[in-house]
């Protein structure tokens, strides 16, 4: 399932983002309005979940294994013997 948002407009929904969809292929479509304020709230907190992930994801302290290919054994102690 895509969840996906739009605009409707002329008898045709036009998506805000694109989807891995293949031209022609058929889909069920449920319509349900937001209004404005429901869409920026969700987008708002969209982007505070995504600023506390890029935190998360970039804190030094949590970094141990950056260097996981420095620290890796050399190909030659993997080899069978």
């Amino acid at each position: 399932m895509v969840r996906a948002t739009g605009r409707y407009q002329n008898q045709r929904v036009d998506l805000d983002q694109p989807i891995g969809l293949a031209d022609g292929t058929s889909v069920e479509v449920q319509i349900r309005p937001i209004a404005d304020t429901d869409h920026a709230e969700r987008m708002l907190w969209g982007q505070i979940g995504m600023d506390r992930l890029e935190e998360e994801w970039d804190n030094p302290a949590d970094a141990v294994y950056d260097d996981w290919k420095e620290l890796a054994a050399p190909r030659s102690c993997l080899d069978p013997i």
